[in-house]
């Protein structure tokens, strides 16, 4: 278990890494014609925490041997799923693929998946309680911080998501995939807060990672209420019409 935590842990961490790593190259590609993007630049800033943070788990699963919960390998497991959707997707659109899939309708397990991480994201965070020994009030107060902030970015994601259903006639792959991706990396956030030893090594990059997922929560909410003009913006918001796009952010 210890092996398979770790191995989990360093392949979302290179994910994310790798996400930060595209925006960063994004940003620079379109500044002199499109301008900043503020969505660009605060999913770097969360990229270049939330992916290290997962290195440095891993590092303490493989190299060190440090035993894992059974809550922390269920919350790395179930937002590897969404992750390396996400992250295939983005690597295809990098090499200039169409980085999204189109669901027509809403297929019988679409409609019961909500549900069914709803139940099971509960279930770990419920047995990760159980498991709280000793904790570290910086590192329950700073993931608790990002659980919450990441939370509402998924829900406001997946909010647009079936906004737009209506007049797709179905759903965005890549946008699913990357509201699941902050449903999950914040209930592993919480879950690492309150069931695995805490120590610089990850609060170096929790307790940074909290004004930057306030940012990019700031950032995400005004370009879903249209309060902020960003090119960099979908699917946060845009027209209930089907679009081809090279990324679930760019126009």
């Amino acid at each position: 278990m210890t092996v398979l935590a770790g191995l989990l842990a360093l392949l979302t961490g290179l994910a994310y890494s790798g996400l930060g790593v595209i925006a960063v190259y994004e940003l620079g590609r379109n500044h002199k014609t499109r301008g900043f993007s503020y969505l660009g630049g605060a999913f770097a800033l969360m990229a270049a925490t939330c992916g290290p943070h997962h290195l440095v788990h891993a590092e303490h699963h493989l190299f060190w041997g440090e035993a894992v919960s059974g809550p922390m390998l269920a919350a790395l497991a179930i937002g590897f799923v969404p992750g390396g959707i996400f992250v295939l997707l983005r690597i295809e659109a990098a090499f200039g693929g169409r980085g999204d899939r189109f669901v027509s309708g809403t297929p019988a397990l679409l409609a019961a998946l909500p549900w069914a991480v709803a139940v099971a994201c509960g279930a770990i965070l419920w047995a990760a309680l159980g498991t709280a020994r000793d904790l570290n009030p910086v590192s329950v107060v700073a993931n608790g911080a990002l659980f919450v902030n990441y939370l509402i970015v998924g829900v406001l994601v997946l909010r647009t998501q079936l906004a737009r259903r209506p007049g797709l006639a179905g759903w965005s792959l890549s946008g699913l995939s990357m509201g699941g991706v902050f449903v999950t990396c914040g209930v592993a956030h919480l879950v690492a807060g309150i069931a695995t030893p805490a120590d610089w090594h990850t609060l170096l990059f929790d307790v940074p990672g909290v004004p930057f997922s306030i940012y990019f929560l700031w950032v995400v909410r005004s370009l879903h209420r249209r309060s902020l003009r960003d090119w960099n913006r979908r699917p946060l918001v845009g027209l209930a019409s089907r679009q081809s796009r090279p990324s679930p952010w760019a126009t």
